[in-house]
């Protein structure tokens, strides 16, 4: 069964009753990180561990307005908006329909920002609200939250790293 969530707009990001922010140093340029997170959906299921089909609905281009599809460890389906889509700066996307209950509202935002010219700091803000077991179930799992991040985050690096990654100059 699809579950409609609440529209929230950015200001949800700062009011919602769980908030979790993680942050992380990569050694990688700015650039190549919004194109992996922005602009290769396709590629979450390679540095994002539980994601295991992510892609755009219709076709390019793609940014604010634009839906997209996630699933997560083959059961959890979710069709997300775009609701900001800033490069080299902040990729925003809040969950329209999912299919597990007790979620009311659900947004991520992801904030660049240079440090060197191959230095960015990776900021990631998850906000949810939901009914008081979904809030329970959330606070209890922080520091899996904050692993799950920290992890997906030294892989998406290793990612843009890689030869299979995106192109840059260092």
């Amino acid at each position: 069964m699809i579950h409609g969530l609440r529209p929230e707009d950015l200001g949800f990001l700062d009011s919602a009753p769980f908030r979790q922010t993680c942050t992380r140093r990569l050694h990688v340029p700015v650039g190549p990180l919004f194109d992996q997170l922005a602009g290769h959906p396709e590629n979450w299921p390679r540095w994002f561990a539980p994601a295991d089909d992510v892609h755009y609905e219709g076709a390019a281009p793609y940014g604010v307005g634009t839906m997209r599809f996630f699933r997560l460890y083959r059961l959890v389906r979710a069709r997300e908006r775009i609701i900001a889509w800033d490069p080299g700066e902040r990729f925003s996307y809040r969950v329209q329909e999912v299919n597990v209950p007790g979620v009311s509202a659900l947004m991520e935002q992801w904030t660049l920002a240079p440090l060197t010219d191959t230095t960015t700091s990776v900021r990631w803000t998850l906000a949810v609200d939901g009914r008081p077991p979904v809030r329970l179930l959330l606070r209890a799992s922080r520091h899996h939250i904050d692993k799950l991040f920290h992890d997906a985050a030294q892989r998406l690096e290793n990612l843009c790293l890689s030869a299979d990654g995106p192109p840059y100059d260092q």
